[in-house]
């Protein structure tokens, strides 16, 4: 029985109709909402899907929309895409210690790379060469030469510093066809100079000392 007497109360705009109004505070409202009490009809207004959505990735936050959950993915290594700068994402993933390095490889073997090849895998620029097995610190490799495909060096702007004729750590995942491929195009290998293994530009993981011995190799 309270419910219409307390909503006519809360109503900050009552209708100039209802009883109650002085005639004085009447004319005022009539003033400004005008004479039949009601204003032109506002266009509603409609959020930015698109413009939510981009806010919410470029926060990190977790969104749902329409019982689909957004999620903006950050700097997690075993997250495709996230690596070591946050919001750029990639087609591999970024691994931020050595443990995780090297579970992601099948295969961990100190190799000789020889000339290789170039073909197109995925409307990529991709060189295959074999590569001659030294030793092995993980997994068994099929003989002792393997084909090795990585992105074909200077053809982009992120791609694997590997030279024929050089000897190298590299961290394999299995592949179609018995190829193999780098767990990580700046991660997935290691240059063999003076006994130990150099990681490349962009690569601040260190191989731990039970595959360094595996591979007769010094720390470097």
């Amino acid at each position: 029985m309270r419910v219409k007497p307390l909503i006519k109360n809360a109503n900050p705009v009552p209708d100039p109709t209802h009883e109650g109004l002085s005639e004085r505070a009447a004319e005022e409202l009539a003033a400004l909402v005008g004479p039949g009490g009601a204003t032109s009809a506002a266009a509603p207004r409609r959020s930015s899907r698109r413009g939510f959505v981009m806010a919410a990735v470029a926060c990190g936050a977790a969104v749902a929309i329409g019982g689909v959950t957004l999620v903006s993915l950050r700097s997690d290594p075993a997250v495709p895409g996230a690596g070591p700068h946050p919001g750029v994402m990639a087609d591999e993933p970024s691994y931020g210690s050595t443990a995780r390095l090297e579970g992601a490889a099948d295969l961990i073997v100190r190799a000789r790379l020889g000339a290789g090849h170039e073909e197109t895998v995925d409307d990529v620029p991709t060189t295959v060469a074999t590569a001659k097995v030294l030793a092995t610190a993980k997994g068994e490799p099929p003989g002792d030469a393997i084909p090795v495909a990585y992105t074909t060096p200077g053809s982009g702007p992120e791609t694997a510093g590997l030279g024929a004729g050089r000897e190298y750590v590299l961290l394999l995942e299995r592949g179609e066809g018995g190829r193999y491929f780098l767990v990580n195009t700046t991660q997935g290998w290691y240059a063999v100079e003076g006994g130990a293994a150099l990681a490349g530009k962009g690569n601040d993981v260190a191989l731990s000392p039970g595959v360094r011995k595996a591979l007769r190799l010094e720390a470097p």
